[in-house]
């Protein structure tokens, strides 16, 4: 097999098995937190988590369109791919952009704790993907949120709102497509119980952790604050 091919085939074959090496992603986890808050503000570490994100979008969906995957995989309806979309590009110091960046979050923290691979051996550029690609939107995300995080009146609310919303929109994706967007047709864990049901399942478990994530931030920067 040639580089080209262990990279970049779209002959599937099974996932990466990690083994004993799993532990290191939830590992990653923390130590790509600990330094994107420690190095929100330093230019050079923004750049290269911005740029990396960036490059990674492109070879991704450039391999998505080589390999011809079709609409029920191919399209930005996870969860993750539309926060990492929207924390490269939407205007900073909006709520709609802090949501996204809420569930960039939460959805690096999933995806690594309990990561779900396509079936290609590694380092095939799905699994590259999956795994630096949830690195660099988790750091990405909490970059934004040290430098622009804003506390707002019922942000509660508006975080209920947004995650009933953009869920329905990918409620009604799957429906189209045949595929398990948002993993709410196939949930992991919880386990199947019905597309109806899954959404509101899913989406009620999301809207609790992005409520806490929320709070502790609002908390930290509070606390700023008041010390300054």
């Amino acid at each position: 097999m040639t580089i080209w091919e262990l990279f970049f085939t779209s002959k599937p074959t099974v996932p990466p098995h990690l083994g004993p090496w799993c532990f290191l992603l939830p590992t990653s986890l923390v130590v790509v937190t600990y330094l994107s808050i420690r190095y929100a503000r330093y230019k050079g570490y923004q750049n290269f988590w911005y740029w990396g994100q960036l490059i990674q979008l492109l070879i991704i969906n450039a391999w998505y369109i080589s390999a011809r995957l079709p609409l029920s995989e191919a399209l930005p309806f996870y969860h993750s791919r539309m926060a990492m979309w929207i924390i490269l590009f939407a205007p900073n110091k909006t709520f709609f952009k802090q949501y996204f960046a809420l569930v960039g979050v939460f959805g690096s923290i999933m995806a690594l704790i309990y990561p779900v691979f396509y079936p290609y051996p590694f380092p095939h550029v799905s699994s590259l993907n999956n795994v630096f690609g949830h690195w660099a939107l988790l750091a990405n995300c909490l970059i934004y949120l040290v430098r622009y995080y804003e506390i707002k009146k019922g942000d509660i609310w508006k975080i209920c709102q947004m995650t009933f919303g953009v869920n329905a929109i990918i409620f009604l994706a799957n429906l189209l497509t045949g595929g398990n967007y948002g993993f709410m047709s196939k949930p992991p864990v919880i386990g199947n119980h019905g597309s109806l049901l899954n959404y509101l399942i899913v989406t009620s478990l999301m809207t609790v952790t992005l409520v806490l994530i929320n709070q502790l931030v609002k908390c930290k920067h509070t606390n700023r604050q008041i010390k300054t």
